[in-house]
């Protein structure tokens, strides 16, 4: 069986990554991570507009030095022209059509559930994270909030709180996160002041709402790019996986 492996699945091109070792004959199945944005995560998309995370190289360093448990990366492809409408759960004034978060979810939990068919994964909450950056960031904390405790871990990399007059910071407030989720959260010092503004905002939000296992970093040198992303995702991967 190939470790890495792109295909249609809920009508998205998805790609999927199994670790290091994988084996479909051990008694537990493997924990599951979800990232959006596909295009931008692996090495073999290195030539994709953005650059890539190069995160299936990174995880497999990791899980080779024992600095996290294997799991199962699966990235599914944004809609091209379509990706901020998907990505947000509200209209906004500068994308009008905007708002269609709650259908993107829908292509998220049917990926999730063919590739758990497909391979030797969890998708129980305890054993399913998601994860993306900038807008992917968004759906990411609305998705956790729209859907209480179905997620175990989280990652939202400079997440794009601003859009429609932050609107994601009065969702969370009437649908909290389960407090006992896992979650990285950060923002980069070099993408403006705005940026770490709101990043800091949803820090002190779920630290109200006492999350119990968050942690938030901010990069004194980080962009909102790719490399950015890619170079903070080792640590991201390694909180999430609690260890």
């Amino acid at each position: 069986m190939s470790r890495h492996s792109m295909r249609q699945r809920a009508g998205r091109n998805v790609t999927v990554h199994l670790p290091p070792g994988y084996d479909e004959a051990r008694p537990d199945p493997y924990p599951l991570l979800v990232l959006h944005d596909g295009q931008n995560l692996f090495a073999s998309r290195e030539e994709a507009r953005g650059g890539s995370w190069h995160a299936d190289e990174i995880l497999d360093q990791l899980v080779e030095d024992e600095s996290v448990p294997p799991f199962v990366l699966v990235g599914i492809d944004h809609a091209e022209e379509e990706r901020i409408r998907e990505f947000t759960p509200t209209p906004g004034t500068s994308e009008p059509e905007g708002g269609r978060a709650a259908d993107y979810s829908k292509i998220v939990f049917g990926v999730i559930a063919d590739v758990a068919a497909d391979h030797h994964v969890r998708s129980d909450p305890g054993g399913l994270a998601l994860g993306g950056s900038s807008m992917g960031g968004l759906v990411t904390l609305w998705m956790a909030s729209a859907f209480p405790g179905r997620f175990g871990a989280l990652i939202a990399m400079s997440p794009s709180i601003w859009w429609d007059r932050r609107a994601i910071l009065k969702i969370l407030k009437r649908a909290p996160i389960e407090p006992a989720t896992r979650i990285w959260l950060d923002a980069g010092a070099r993408e403006g002041r705005i940026v770490m503004r709101d990043a800091r905002a949803v820090r002190d939000l779920l630290v109200d709402q006492d999350v119990r296992h968050l942690r938030y970093f901010e990069d004194p040198d980080g962009s909102h790019d790719e490399a950015s992303w890619g170079r903070r995702l080792g640590a991201a991967l390694s909180w999430i996986a609690d260890t």
